[in-house]
């Protein structure tokens, strides 16, 4: 299954803050490895500085495998919202279906 995820956090909480630098660099150089060891497969990580959000397109077999890439300490500081998608060619098969 494809998610999207969108996670926010406040400016208090950024990544970029000296004092919440190491905690960042930490799970981004990590970001990788985290996602083979929760099942993800990352497709897309992205950012925007001046909004405080990141961007995921991931693909894993549960929500659980997901929940676990977004695991501490990303979690602690975002807000995410998690969405399954699917490509825009699936979707008339299954609102015809429905």
């Amino acid at each position: 299954m494809l998610f999207v995820v969108t996670a926010h956090h406040s400016a208090d909480n950024c990544w970029a803050r000296s004092e919440n630098e190491e905690k960042g660099e930490g799970w981004v150089d990590g970001m990788d490895e985290t996602a083979e060891e929760a099942g993800v497969e990352l497709h897309g990580a992205y950012v925007t500085p001046n909004e405080h959000a990141f961007y995921f397109v991931l693909e894993a077999d549960s929500f659980e495998a997901v929940t676990s890439f977004l695991g501490p300490p990303f979690l602690q500081d975002h807000e995410a919202h998690v969405a399954p998608v699917m490509p825009l060619g699936d979707a008339p098969q299954i609102v015809l279906e429905n």
